[in-house]
């Protein structure tokens, strides 16, 4: 055996190995990642929100309309 194909074992192995832990440390990081507030309901909080504003902006143009 030649030493280049050692040498180039050893660095498809360290390939491997680094390619290995970067995708062992990606998938720990996304399961301790908790968010305060699921997306579904932040949804639901801006829906409500929205729905509210447009409940407010509609009851002031009738009263608008009701002045004039």
């Amino acid at each position: 055996m030649n030493i280049n194909t050692i040498f180039l074992f050893l660095l498809v192995v360290a390939a491997y190995l680094n390619l290995y832990l970067t995708f062992k440390k990606i998938r720990i990081q996304r399961t301790k990642t908790k968010l305060p507030i699921s997306s579904k309901e932040w949804k639901e909080k801006l829906d409500d929100e929205n729905f509210n504003a447009w409940l407010s902006h509609q009851e002031s143009l009738k009263r608008r309309k009701k002045d004039i």
